[in-house]
């Protein structure tokens, strides 16, 4: 089954982790023209390729947040992370919380990731 986890960050940076016949890591920033502020330029797009402990530790992260209804908030705010996880029968969305542990890890976890 094809799965396809996707991280919005809250300066509305995109990651998506692909399973396909390779597991990959994209992350998509954001430019200046798509900013709130018309100045925060996200950086360069990455494209990587994980390996399997990598992808277990993102995929671990992601479900740890999508299963801690704690964590959760109901509608986009600034700053907050919204996770979409795609299979080929469904996609869940859900929107973490600016405050959250689980946010701040699953950010920690990418950024290691597109630097490796």
């Amino acid at each position: 089954m094809n799965i396809e986890f996707g991280y919005s960050d809250g300066s509305g940076n995109t990651y998506r982790i692909k399973s396909e016949k390779t597991i990959t890591l994209e992350y998509i920033p954001v430019k200046p023209k798509y900013s709130s502020s018309g100045i925060y330029n996200g950086g360069d797009p990455v494209i990587k390729e994980l390996n399997n402990a990598q992808y277990e530790q993102i995929l671990f992260t992601l479900n740890k947040a999508i299963h801690n209804k704690e964590c959760q908030i109901e509608n986009r705010i600034k700053m907050s992370g919204m996770i979409t996880k795609k299979t080929n029968k469904f996609k869940d969305m859900v929107i973490i919380s600016p405050d959250s542990r689980e946010l701040k890890l699953i950010e920690s976890v990418l950024q290691e990731l597109i630097k490796k």
